[in-house]
């Protein structure tokens, strides 16, 4: 079947779920969710023990975190390839996403080399810091066995959403999404175009630390987050809209992708690849190398390529950064780096107990309470008793530690392990929502908590917020969006 012969009313057997068995004159369906084998799982906890066994023989801190990620590399690759063994479809999973993010965050930089990491850690540190990543793929890798795959059956089927819907919510994020930014600049495309070329937090757009009553909008950007998917179902879709609305589609996309290029804040801006991706991929009639290979080594491409340069700009501004050339000097990298959180990591579970007690359940209560605007409770908390800034001396700027670094400062080594374990089994059970409903819209509200599940690697913080798009498009669809 090729696209043009698509019939959005009648959409054909396995369209989205290979795996499913699909009862032609039923109502019933039976799918089964993609999940992670044990050949591919036995392959990750093998890497693990080689990797535990052989980076204590490096000398230099970069050399024992470059044992790490060859060894975890390697066995990751692995295990992909007997989990795809299973079908394409198989390898589009949050668990795998989870996977690639703390090992993104924490490792991949050190396949490259990176002498100047030697120098602000010391080997001890580094050990400490490579023990959490390593439990904490353990415990992601295990975790995404918890949950049961046994198959999922549906009594209806799901109409799918109407391409009249699909164009009037990506205007209507988009709308809401910079509502607050047009505000800003007196609703001058050319002023606003313009702030975003500018230095980092000097936008016009910039809130307070705290927030106010005028700071909720600004809230309203995270429907931003659903375009992405949205452009790739509306682009799978595209023979069935009118030129215009594709033009306008297309250039609602490349403002938010320069916006989260432009910002400098890399987990933003490959968030908006990975879900663009995932909404396209995900809604794609037939595979081959073509429309399914080629855009994801594009997207591994421009991610690598963007991840570069915004780590160099996002201070001085990508104008300055074009303007003078700074891209063309001696002061740029030369090689890549995403964060240093291994640098991060070391002094946290230095201070903890030896010099902080942990934090327990201050860590859960300020992951829940984080969405809430502090306009509706003015005596919200302004962080944690003990910031990260504050154990590893940043003044100025903010630190990440991943989940893991948060996860030793509530618990310790069982924090680490506990939440690895929760996070891998609520990635598991994510998966099984990529076939419940079988509708694009669905597979949009899928994509974004695949988008909300890497975030939150970086900083657990951020997944209650994450969510909010996902609550924000299932309210849409209750209340007339999605019909």
């Amino acid at each position: 079947m090729v696209w043009s012969n698509y019939k959005p009313e009648s959409p054909p057997e396995n369209l989205y779920n290979p795996y499913g068995l699909h009862h032609s004159h039923l109502t019933t369906r039976v799918y089964f969710p993609p999940t992670p084998t044990l050949s591919g799982t036995a392959c990750l906890l093998m890497g693990i023990i080689l990797a535990y066994m052989l980076y204590p023989s490096g000398e230099t801190p970069s050399e024992m975190a470059r044992v790490t990620a060859i060894a975890i590399g390697i066995a990751f690759l692995a295990s992909v390839f007997f989990d795809g063994r299973k079908g394409l479809y198989n390898l589009f999973r949050t668990d795998l996403l989870c996977l690639i993010g703390i090992y993104g965050l924490t490792l991949a930089e050190f396949l490259f080399p990176q002498d100047d990491f030697n120098r602000i850690v010391e080997v001890m540190g580094t050990a400490h810091a490579l023990d959490a990543v390593l439990l904490g793929i353990t415990g992601l890798t295990l975790g995404r066995h918890l949950v049961t795959t046994k198959p999922i059956r549906s009594d209806r089927i799901n109409l799918e959403i109407s391409n009249a819907t699909l164009f009037r919510t990506i205007v209507v994020c988009a709308f809401m999404g910079y509502l607050y930014m047009l505000i800003s600049v007196q609703f001058n495309p050319l002023a606003l175009i313009d702030g975003m070329l500018g230095p980092r937090f000097s936008e016009p757009w910039t809130r307070g630390r705290l927030g106010s009553w005028s700071s909720l909008l600004t809230e309203l950007n995270l429907l931003c987050y659903a375009i992405p998917p949205l452009t790739g179902v509306i682009w799978n879709r595209r023979q069935f809209f009118s030129r215009v609305q594709i033009l306008i589609v297309l250039a609602i996309f490349a403002l938010v992708m320069f916006q989260g290029f432009s910002s400098g804040t890399r987990n933003i801006f490959i968030a908006y690849v990975a879900t663009f991706l995932m909404g396209y991929l995900l809604t794609l009639r037939v595979n081959n190398f073509r429309n399914t290979i080629l855009p994801i080594l594009v997207a591994v491409f421009i991610s690598l390529f963007a991840s570069y340069h915004m780590l160099e700009f996002r201070t001085m501004g990508l104008r300055n950064y074009i303007v003078n050339q700074v891209y063309a000097g001696d002061t740029v990298r030369q090689t890549l780096a995403v964060d240093y959180n291994l640098v991060s990591l070391a002094p946290v579970i230095d201070a903890f107990p030896d010099k902080h007690p942990f934090l327990g359940f201050e860590i859960i209560s300020w992951a829940l309470i984080k969405p809430v605007p502090r306009a509706f409770w003015p005596g919200k908390p302004e962080g944690l008793s003990v910031s990260i800034e504050e154990l590893t001396g940043a003044k100025g700027w903010t630190v990440a530690t991943t989940y893991l670094g948060e996860s030793y400062m509530m618990a310790g080594w069982l924090g680490v392990i506990g939440m690895s374990l929760l996070f891998g089994a609520l990635a598991a059970w994510w998966n099984r929502m990529a076939i419940q409903g079988q509708s694009d819209y669905s597979l949009v509200v899928y994509a974004l908590g695949f988008f909300a599940a890497g975030i939150t690697m970086r900083s657990m913080f951020w997944l209650t917020t994450a969510i909010l798009p996902v609550i924000a498009l299932l309210v849409f669809r209750k209340f007339g969006f999605g019909r």
